[in-house]
């Protein structure tokens, strides 16, 4: 039977009809068919490996995305992109494990989750490559042209005989994919074949579909500790060209960071080019040591709230600078480690996660309004995902493989987050 003849018989087809693909207009701001875009979304890297039929889990996506939409989720950030053979600090299964050779199962995964945000309404953030080894990424292509493996840093699961090189070993063994010809060749081919590829529930080509909300870069490129191996302008120009080559209805980003260390100069030399539609930021106060998760005094949150929302406001006037909008696309914040509780485990309490959520949460909605941000991503939906013994690398929750299991997920049982993210989704929708 075709697919669109089974779809008209199981009334789907209604569920199909062309959104409109999102631009930035004149104004500064996101729109769809005319009307503001507001970007309500959540980062949910694991859509494509859950999607996989012989090796995910399609019943819990698509729980995962109904209770999503309940929370007024528009927008999923995910990866269209893994890479290489297994390790310690990837997931199970990849969409490429040698170049150019995929893995259908997961490409046909990538397809589902597609097929099933679009009966949503639902938009995605399609990431294509990533600084970091939990995916493969850049220093997977590095590895591949070198002959070499990865260098793995310190990680989960912790003390692994494997894991010997530094947090700098890594930063400087991915940065050398900007100048490495061989890597960047091989990458654009990835490139290409995802933006061709056709979802074989919807029989739309990937550049066509409306449910993608834009192409992105990679999950955080930035340059090294000292700045001595940067993601070079040529870089920049020659990817986003590129894309905008081979795709003229998708938006693009980078997806970085715009990291306090590296400061507004950066930022706007690696925003500030034409074929980049939009700029991001990420916002980690416990990864950069401005939280911890066992100090339970209010000073200590406070900290970390007022360290956010001056950061948010400092990237607001960067943007401003360069005349792009910007979304507040990771931040996230563990559970309540104080009084030997597990930080980890989803029984834990969040109740310093929620002080956080509101307080940020607050004044992203304020910068929305004044149109300078387009909206949020949080970090991360694990769904109906749980931490369990053995391999994590299994669980496919939104902590990837190389993160303790359960750091910063929020679960589907976390009754108070789903409730204020539904209800202050509502509110920023409003804006729409």
């Amino acid at each position: 039977m075709k697919l669109i003849s089974a779809l008209s018989i199981i009334g789907l087809t209604v569920a199909l009809t062309s959104a409109g693909f999102v631009t930035v207009e004149d104004d500064g701001n996101f729109y769809e068919n005319d009307k503001r875009y507001i970007v309500w979304g959540a980062n949910y890297w694991e859509a494509m490996n859950l999607g996989a039929q012989k090796t995910g889990n399609r019943t819990r996506l698509v729980n995962d995305l109904d209770k999503l939409k309940t929370m007024n989720i528009n927008n999923l950030r995910i990866i269209a992109a893994s890479e290489g053979p297994a390790d310690s600090q990837k997931p199970v299964n990849v969409l490429m494990p040698e170049p150019g050779v995929y893995n259908e199962d997961m490409f046909k995964g990538l397809d589902y989750a597609l097929y099933q945000m679009k009966k949503r309404g639902m938009k995605a953030v399609m990431i294509l490559n990533n600084f970091w080894q939990w995916s493969g990424g850049f220093s997977q292509y590095v590895s591949w042209v070198k002959n070499t493996t990865i260098p793995l840093p310190p990680g989960y699961p912790e003390n692994d005989p494997r894991a010997q090189s530094s947090w700098d070993e890594l930063i400087n063994h991915s940065a050398e994919f900007y100048t490495c010809k061989k890597c960047i060749s091989m990458w654009k081919k990835h490139i290409k074949t995802v933006i061709n590829r056709k979802n074989v529930y919807t029989g739309k080509r990937y550049k066509d579909d409306d449910t993608i909300f834009s192409w992105e870069f990679a999950n955080e490129p930035r340059q090294n500790s000292d700045g001595s191996k940067p993601m070079t302008d040529e870089f920049i120009e020659d990817i986003s060209g590129y894309i905008r080559s081979l795709d003229k209805n998708h938006m693009i980003t980078l997806g970085s960071e715009a990291h306090p260390m590296f400061g507004r100069e950066v930022f706007i030399r690696e925003n500030n080019h034409k074929n980049l539609d939009y700029a991001t930021t990420h916002i980690w106060v416990q990864n950069w040591n401005e939280y911890d998760p066992k100090n339970a005094t209010e000073a200590n949150l406070q900290h970390a709230i007022d360290y956010c929302i001056n950061h948010l406001r400092e990237t607001a006037g960067w943007a401003l600078k360069i005349n792009k909008p910007i979304i507040f696309e990771e931040y996230g914040m563990a559970r309540d480690g104080w009084d030997g509780q597990d930080e980890y485990d989803p029984a834990t309490p969040a109740t310093n996660r929620l002080k956080y959520y509101k307080a940020i949460l607050n004044e992203v909605y304020k910068l929305t309004d004044k149109q300078i941000f387009q909206g949020q991503n949080f970090w991360a939906y694990s769904g109906e995902g749980r931490p369990t013994s053995g391999d994590s690398r299994d669980l496919y929750l939104g902590d990837p493989a190389h993160e303790h299991p359960g750091w910063y997920g929020v679960y589907d049982k976390d009754t108070d987050m789903i409730n204020y993210l539904k209800k202050m989704g509502k509110k920023f929708l409003k804006l729409e």
